[in-house]
């Protein structure tokens, strides 16, 4: 009897480590999602999947530049330098690249390998700027504009070219020195199909913060227009692109134009800009003018008449060797906003601009909703032609000019 007693309690313990040991493994199982087969030591089959972060947020920072430019006289103080070619770009970094995600500038000069005519340079202002500049460039600049009266300046074939080294560099461009579609006042264009279209889709670096801690970077795609009226007003065909535009995209209106040499706006670009903004861009930049002009907001939005001289080779007074580059803080609303469609189109852009904004359109995506603030940092390239960020007294009569004084505060980057 004793053995059988000693029997039962044996197979009672027995059960009992069984129970225990199943229980403990559905435990684990329902813990840590995994199986038996882990439990006793074996590789499991079942890839346990972590749920894909969430985006908390998207921001890009952007620095917009006025007349950009390294010809003429310029290039013949760089290439009597030791820097040569890196001469007009080498205290830009007093600028604090870094904290942007990409520049956008005014290139008011075709780049060929045409050369130099001094008489035509200094005499009818028939300007070239040479190739090798733009890897230089190319640390600063992620996208030029090409609406103005210079870009023009090597004729149709000059322009492509210009394009052309541009991509070769990965910079973007944007717009056309026509100033309607059908613009026969200029005799060099009579017949320019290639990119007559004043807007163009310039694919931003938008940072996006997730909510594991990490970022990512996203390409969104934006619209830019020029709008070149130095010899006229663009035409009502160009105003339609950018209402256009900016019906699917958020886009920015970088006119080139306004009188010269003059300390603040007239009427007739101010009732100009105003209808951009009323059409639907997110604010207008604006260059040409060679002097630093003033600034409003308009329904909320920002209009910029004149960024001045950024890099240019002009000295003759203290006005055309400063200009003010404009900060640009844009957050995304990240709500509803599809961001990795967005970006897929971004990178689909970056390999076929030409079809790009087509492409928009038919993907029929929710137009992003943006929060825009702004700050300006004052440069000069007084004394040597090499673009820098100006004195602490300079940056307070930049401001001045500006007029930064009446932007309300909710235009403003917090500091």
């Amino acid at each position: 009897m004793k053995v059988f007693k000693v029997l039962g309690r044996i197979i009672w313990i027995i059960i009992a480590v069984i129970a225990i040991a199943v229980v403990t493994c559905v435990v684990l199982v329902s813990v840590f999602g995994t199986d038996v087969k882990t439990i006793k030591g074996e590789e499991s089959t079942e890839e346990v999947v972590p749920p894909e972060p969430e985006i908390t947020g998207a921001e890009t920072r952007l620095l917009f530049a006025g007349t950009t430019f390294w010809g003429r006289r310029t290039n013949t103080d760089a290439r009597a330098s030791e820097l040569g070619v890196k001469y007009p770009f080498s205290q830009l970094d007093t600028l604090d690249r870094k904290n942007y995600d990409a520049w956008i500038g005014g290139l008011e000069c075709p780049v060929t390998d045409n050369g130099h005519n001094k008489a035509e340079e200094e005499n009818i202002f028939k300007f070239n700027c040479d190739p090798d500049y733009l890897p230089e460039a190319a640390k600063y600049f992620d996208a030029f504009l090409l609406g103005n009266n210079h870009a023009g300046n090597q004729g149709k074939a000059g322009l492509e070219t210009t394009r052309a080294y541009l991509k070769k560099n990965n910079i973007q461009y944007f717009g056309t020195p026509k100033r309607t579609a059908n613009d026969t006042r200029d005799p060099e264009y009579p017949n320019d199909d290639v990119n007559i279209n004043n807007c163009g889709i310039i694919v931003l670096p938008v940072r996006i913060a997730l909510d594991d801690g990490t970022e990512d970077k996203y390409k969104i795609p934006f619209g830019f227009c020029s709008a070149h009226g130095v010899y006229g007003v663009p035409g009502e065909d160009y105003l339609q692109n950018m209402k256009d535009f900016a019906q699917y995209v958020p886009t920015v209106a970088m006119p080139h134009m306004g009188a010269e040499y003059k300390t603040s706006h007239d009427t007739m670009r101010q009732n100009l800009y105003r209808k951009m903004i009323d059409y639907g861009v997110e604010a207008v930049i604006a260059d040409h003018p060679h002097w630093l002009q003033d600034s409003e907001a308009y329904n909320g939005k920002l209009i910029v008449y004149s960024m001045g001289n950024f890099m240019f080779d002009q000295t003759f007074n203290a006005e055309v060797v400063r200009s003010a580059a404009i900060e640009a803080q844009v957050k995304i609303d990240i709500k509803d906003a599809e961001l990795d469609k967005w970006n897929e189109l971004g990178e689909g852009c970056l390999e076929d601009s030409a079809t790009c904004y087509e492409k928009i359109k038919a993907a029929g995506l929710k137009k992003l909703g943006l929060t825009w603030a702004y700050d300006y940092h004052g440069t000069t390239s007084a004394g040597n032609r090499i673009t820098r960020l100006a004195p602490d007294n300079e940056q307070a009569a930049i401001g001045q000019r500006l007029n930064w004084g009446a932007i309300p505060a909710e235009l403003k980057i917090k500091k």
